[in-house]
Formats: structure tokens, sequence, C-alpha cells
């Protein structure tokens, strides 16, 4: 179980992702009941960054510009582990959960999870509206609880994977050409699904507007791929 102790979202708009995240990560900790150094680990979850970059994990980069314990390492030294994943719009679970069991290691410790794309390049296909979302997350405290997460890849389908190809008319790499997947936002049996072609933030924001708002503690994302993932909250 993990449990959100705080989370902030906001349209990233005309912002670069690491300046809407880092800005939703100081007023999330200003408003909080820790110090931005009582973190050591931060997770990225995402698909889409600037000029289609993989390394260095952006989540290092949101480390670096919050200046979160970045020093020297020695015995002595405080650590924060900062890393990315990425699942496609299920990425966000993976996150959760991968900050489940890093947290058990030292004990009292809390988690920042980033969420967010943004658009790779000018040349590339861009119908999203990205949102980028932060939550701090520990193992124990106030806060939406997660209980249970269930993947499911039964349906997963290796065409519908979004991927980048070299478009020689406009000599830059682009984002390959897909088939979107028409789903309508809604809620059956007090589960929340909201639409396949959703980015990660998107998905997060508004499952937890309305978490917040007591209409439904149960989740699922589906991938445009065909993957999906139920989440039970409490």
């Amino acid at each position: 179980m993990v449990v959100i102790l705080g989370w902030k979202s906001s349209p990233i708009g005309r912002s670069s992702l690491l300046k809407s995240i880092c800005n939703l990560s100081k007023k999330l900790i200003a408003e909080s009941s820790i110090k931005l150094s009582d973190v050591n680990l931060i997770i990225h979850a995402g698909v889409y960054r600037r000029n289609f970059r993989t390394e260095p994990a952006f989540a290092s980069h949101v480390q670096g510009e919050l200046g979160l314990k970045c020093k020297a390492l020695s015995q002595e030294s405080e650590h924060c582990f900062s890393f990315d994943v990425s699942d496609g719009s299920c990425s966000p679970y993976v996150a959760l959960n991968s900050a489940k069991h890093m947290l058990k290691i030292k004990s009292g410790g809390y988690a920042l999870i980033t969420i967010g794309d943004e658009r790779p390049n000018a040349q590339s296909y861009w119908p999203y509206q990205p949102i980028s979302c932060v939550m701090l997350v520990a193992l124990e405290g106030d806060g939406a609880r997660l209980i249970s997460t269930t993947f499911d890849s039964k349906a997963f389908e290796t065409t519908a994977v979004i991927s980048t190809v070299f478009d020689g008319t406009k000599s830059a790499n682009v984002i390959g050409q897909y088939s979107p997947v028409e789903q309508e936002i809604t809620t059956q049996n007090e589960m929340f699904i909201g639409e396949t072609n959703w980015l990660s933030g998107r998905h997060m924001h508004e499952f937890l507007t309305m978490y917040s708002q007591g209409l439904t503690k149960l989740h699922q994302i589906n991938d445009n791929s065909g993957k999906s993932v139920t989440a039970t909250w409490m």
C-alpha cells in the first residue's frame, strides 16, 4: 500500500515540461508538512520528451533543477535516487508500485512522483493538451491509499504502439502514424475510465479530481496499445 499525501496538477501550456513539473513540485512541498530534503526518491512517468530524448532520466533533471541532494557521494552523504518509468498511459501506476517497493528500503522516506509529456518537436503531429501532475508519496500518512493494481496485457497489440520514425520530407524524427481508439469517458460501477487517447498526466489529474470529490475509488486506464491497468483506492 502506498499513500498520496498531496498532489498538484496543471496544464503545461507554453511552459516546458521541466519548468511545469518543478514549479508544481515546489508548491506541493511548500504546502506539505515536510522539507524538500526529506524526499529521497524521484520517479518520472511519461512517454514523450523534447527531441525524443531517453537519457539521462528526466527525473534526474527534476532533481538537479530542485537542487535536491546533488552532492558528491560518500558514506555520510544524503542520497536521492531518481529514475524514469515508461509504460504508455499505464506509467503512473508503474511509478506508484515502484515507489511502494523502494520506500521500504529506508523507513520514513518520501517519494516525489512526477507525471507528464511534452511535444518532442515542431515537426511531430501533436493533438494533445498535456497536463503535468506531481504527487508526494509515502508508505504511511493521511491521503489517498492505493490498495491494489492489476495490469492486463492480453489485448496488447504491437501494431498499435506509437513509434518514432524519420520523415525525410521534414528531415526530422517524428511521431509515427497511428489510429487513435475512440472511447468515451465513463464511470461504470463507480469505476472511472478516461479516454484511451489521454496522456498519463491527464489520466491522473482527472481521476484524482474525482477521487477528491468522493465520486470514485476505482480507476482504469486503457492504453492505446491495448494494455490496461485497474487500480483500487481507499
